[in-house]
């Protein structure tokens, strides 16, 4: 006796199921070129796709900004601003290309198993790095921090551009030391975890 398909029709599988929303890597990559972003959004990854948007726009402003008021602090900042624009370009590229692989293999096992409650445990880790900046407050945080930050940058108000002026510097240089701190902490961390398994 020939069992029956859950769906009631004989010989359906879910290979031949239609895949909704199908993402290309191609269109992806194409579509964050040509706006930073986009092609996250194209792969329903929103808040990846709205947090690249907000960073070069964030990055704009503030160049926009120090370079119209003179303070003494301006050149190397303009110099760093304007480098963080090609970095970002360029890693939300790769990014939106590494998510579009992600993306890919989670919707053709949806396919082929029709079940996406339970994933693989690479899928799972994979998908854990990837989802973690979507269902996190991180972007929620950068929106206040960033939009309180645009405000200040084109409504100009005195009193910012004098703690620029008498603490810019300072701040400058802390934040390059955090940033510098937090790479060197994570690399020595993985180096640690590296050995930990080969022990």
């Amino acid at each position: 006796m020939k069992r029956k398909h859950p769906s009631g029709k004989r010989g359906q599988t879910a290979k031949t199921k239609p895949l909704r929303n199908r993402t290309h890597k191609f269109i992806a990559g194409l579509l964050s070129a040509i706006i930073p972003g986009l092609g996250h959004i194209y792969l329903r990854l929103y808040m990846r796709g709205l947090t690249f948007m907000l960073l070069v726009l964030l990055d704009l402003s503030a160049l926009l900004y120090f370079s119209s008021i003179g303070i003494q602090i301006n050149v190397p900042l303009l110099i760093l601003l304007a480098l963080f624009i090609p970095v970002i370009y360029f890693y939300n590229v790769f990014d939106v290309l590494q998510s579009a692989d992600w993306v890919m293999m989670r919707r053709r096992r949806a396919a082929t198993q029709g079940n996406t409650d339970r994933p693989l445990m690479n899928e799972r880790a994979v998908g854990e790095a990837f989802m973690a900046w979507e269902r996190g407050v991180s972007f929620g945080l950068l929106l206040i921090v960033g939009g309180g930050l645009m405000v200040l940058f084109f409504r100009k108000p005195r009193w910012f551009q004098e703690m620029l002026a008498l603490y810019g510097g300072y701040v400058f240089a802390g934040v390059l030391i955090i940033v510098g701190l937090i790479l060197f902490g994570r690399e020595i961390w993985v180096m640690l975890r590296k050995k930990k398994r080969l022990n």
